[in-house]
């Protein structure tokens, strides 16, 4: 018998020191730990939509009555609707329970362990965390001052062995975009590109429909930001149809579950009033970025997704994001280098940013 003081001795080795990626905490731990009803949090942490799902997803999701079944581990309807979103065909297209799924499937299918990956920091977390778990080499390639790549560096990397490369677009935390020259550059190295479209709604910039010209290009997106469905975790990825068979041989064969299914078939089919409350949210931060700005000790960066990057002054980054707890609004601190004085912002309702907003003129001015 294994006692259980030797357990940790048949683990993985490389795995036995790896930290657990800080994901923001809900709305009812937040409450408990300041003390307050779960209705007086406003909770700007983690890019979500203030608006919630399409009134269609409850319809469809009370009056389905297949729940005992399995999906379809094809994913043929799912696949199908997300093309004709997209403008191309299922054969492009591998949903997955969240675009995190594919981003640790990807680093399957393409990184053996040793294999070098890129991510460009600050950037988001997940890429880091599915790298160390898979085994990768991984090397960070700071960004630049006002937050865009450094090309040659990365092609630089690519031509030394360097294998894959996560690329957000807009970048979060900070809210830029890569432009398509830099892409087409990069992939011109024959590196493997996945640039990560998570706010493409926000921005109406995407890569998607290159996929055909450059096979080493996958573009990955979520419903959780746009269409409200985050705690549903259903996301996609557009690529060469090679790549795609290979990603639906080796993923579980039910990863997207009945409900998921149903909710995204629902917010395609309301797109309409979907895309209009993105509308508002991209005015809304708009006329936050303005706000922030006139406030004295912050620094806001100009932003293409649902949140806003801001530079707090003199140092007080983790003071400003405490002051802002005890009174209920809750944004994301990150607290390490390069952005350890730093903000990230979720835009929220009109009132939500106004009590933001009177928080801050009040702590700061």
């Amino acid at each position: 018998m294994v006692k259980d003081t030797n357990i940790r001795s048949l683990m993985r080795e490389h795995l036995l020191g790896i930290e657990a990626y800080a994901g923001v905490q809900p709305p009812e731990v937040l409450a408990e730990r300041i003390g307050v009803h779960v209705d007086q949090i406003i909770k700007l942490d983690a890019n979500e939509n203030p608006y919630g799902p399409s009134p269609k997803v409850a319809g469809v999701l009370a009056g389905y009555n297949g729940y005992p079944v399995y999906p379809d581990p094809q994913q043929r309807r799912i696949r199908q609707v997300i093309a004709g979103y997209v403008g191309t065909t299922p054969e492009h297209i591998v949903a997955g329970s969240g675009s995190d799924e594919l981003i640790d499937l990807l680093i399957r299918l393409f990184i053996d362990p040793g294999d070098v990956l890129i991510q460009c920091t600050p950037t988001f977390g997940m890429y880091e965390s599915f790298a160390r778990v898979c085994g990768a080499e991984l090397i960070s390639i700071p960004r630049d001052g006002h937050f865009d790549l450094d090309i040659p560096s990365i092609c630089e990397a690519a031509n030394k062995g360097s294998k894959m490369i996560f690329i957000p677009s807009p970048n979060n935390p900070t809210g830029n975009l890569v432009t398509e020259v830099a892409v087409r550059e990069l992939l011109d190295s024959g590196i493997m590109v996945v640039v990560d479209e998570a706010y493409y709604e926000f921005s109406g910039s995407t890569v998607a429909l290159m996929v055909d010209k450059y096979p080493n290009l996958i573009v990955l997106r979520t419903f959780s930001k746009w269409a409200g469905l985050a705690s549903l975790r259903i996301g996609y990825g557009v690529m060469h149809p090679i790549v795609a068979e290979r990603l639906m041989a080796i993923k579980p064969p039910y990863n997207i579950t009945a409900a998921s299914e149903l909710a995204l078939i629902a917010s395609l089919d309301d797109k309409e009033l979907l895309l209009s409350r993105v509308g508002k949210l991209v005015q809304s931060r708009e006329n936050l970025f303005k706000e922030l700005g006139d406030i004295k000790g912050l620094t806001p960066f100009p932003s293409k997704a649902n949140f806003i990057l801001c530079h707090v002054s003199n140092g007080k980054g983790s003071w400003l994001y405490n002051e802002l707890a005890k009174r209920g609004v809750f944004v994301r601190y990150y607290g390490k280098p390069p952005i350890e004085d730093y903000l990230r912002i979720s835009i929220g309702l009109p009132d939500q940013n106004q009590a933001l907003l009177t928080i801050l003129k009040k702590t700061l001015l």
